[in-house]
């Protein structure tokens, strides 16, 4: 009886564990640009892959970063720089410029696949 009782408290212990597993959409990285010895960007992608990110946060709309994921498969979400808040907020015809030029030429031209901007 002892045994069956051990083996039902640790059945109950993992369930949690498995439904919080099972709700995990994909590991996800950061990648900021600013730095004092950047990597290419082709390097930085190929690094993602063979380490099997799925997903990845861009501090800024880099174009080298952008295009460099395109086709990869990455879903990618783009960081509006925190000194353009006040002007896309204030303006939709900046915001609408930001957008077009960072967003949706990389999505129709270079088929990054970009699922959220964020500010």
């Amino acid at each position: 009886m002892g045994f069956l009782k051990g083996c039902v408290i640790i059945v109950i212990l993992l369930i949690p564990f498995l439904c919080w597993v099972e709700l995990v959409g994909g590991i996800g990285a950061n990648w900021g640009t600013q730095s004092s010895h950047p990597l290419p960007p082709e390097t930085v992608v190929k690094l993602l892959r063979d380490n099997g990110i799925q997903k990845v946060k861009l501090f800024d709309a880099d174009y080298g970063s952008l295009r460099a994921l395109g086709k990869s498969g990455i879903e990618v979400m783009v960081g509006i720089p925190n000194d353009m808040l006040a002007t896309m907020a204030s303006s939709m015809k900046a915001a609408e410029k930001w957008v077009s030029k960072n967003v949706s030429e990389h999505v129709n031209n270079n088929n990054v696949n970009i699922r959220l901007v964020i500010f």
